[in-house]
């Protein structure tokens, strides 16, 4: 494929690995308890790749899969999704940052008016 774009399952199998080294890190950085520090970490990292990638279904795949991450491994331990609403709540700033960084994609690629 010259000149062709990436395919959404090489964007999203490169997606998820970035999230899981950015969970990992913010595994080893912070405790347990500094949820929002954890979240920050995460959520730069779903912002970049939504500033990077131009294909919206692996931005919204990897999002999911970040968000899964987060609640699962990071808010609480061994995978666990249905736990309390709280750490669910801290998981929608990683869609945002998400969503920031798709909107800043599409920003830069409209061509600026000329007089």
């Amino acid at each position: 494929m010259v000149g062709g774009s990436t395919p959404t399952g090489v964007s999203v199998a490169i997606g998820w690995v970035v999230m899981i080294g950015m969970a990992l890190l913010a595994g080893a950085l912070f405790s347990p308890a500094e949820l929002p520090a954890r979240t920050l970490v995460m959520s730069v990292a779903a912002g970049a790749y939504a500033a990077v990638v131009a294909d919206l279904r692996a931005v919204a795949a990897v999002t999911g899969l970040g968000m899964a991450t987060f609640v699962g491994f990071l808010a609480h331990r061994f995978g666990d999704l249905t736990a309390g609403a709280d750490a669910w709540s801290y998981a929608v700033v990683i869609a945002f940052a998400a969503t920031l960084g798709a909107g800043y994609r599409w920003l830069r690629s409209i061509a600026p008016a000329t007089d």
